[in-house]
């Protein structure tokens, strides 16, 4: 009985060995193909193309959240649609969700339209894109 015992724990152990070698061995194998996309990727971020956003670089203005709105129970989170052109200005300007409160979309329309933005890079040239910019106020 303790030969059985001893035997099979052999065998127990041995799978969990195999096992353990068979995951290092693929681990290594995802390695190195993930290392070089990665220097690859690098290599092509100067030309990748990227999304219009907001220029994280200049100070951009706050919106204006009032007493009166505030004393209104007016709060929430404006998510705005900004059209950005390739010189990088503003073109057209959307609530894309509304808070509920008038008020606060136009706060936050008007808060974006004084916003930096920079234009989307498509096959390594300045354009037209989007961005979507959320709002929130809070009491």
């Amino acid at each position: 009985m303790k030969s059985k015992l001893m035997t099979t724990a052999a065998c127990v152990a041995a799978i969990i060995l195999s096992q353990s070698a068979i995951a290092d061995t693929e681990a290594q194998n995802a390695a190195a193909p993930a290392a070089a996309s990665t220097a690859a990727s690098h290599a092509d971020s100067a030309s990748a193309d990227q999304p219009a956003s907001v220029d994280d670089d200049k100070p951009q203005p706050q919106p204006r959240y009032s007493a009166a709105m505030k004393n209104a129970g007016a709060s929430g989170t404006v998510v705005v649609m900004v059209q950005v052109g390739a010189d990088g200005k503003a073109k057209s300007f959307h609530v894309m969700m509304s808070s509920g409160a008038k008020a606060l979309d136009d706060e936050a329309i008007r808060t974006v339209k004084g916003w930096s933005y920079k234009p989307a890079i498509k096959q390594g040239v300045p354009a037209e894109g989007y961005v979507q910019v959320p709002i929130t106020f809070n009491k």
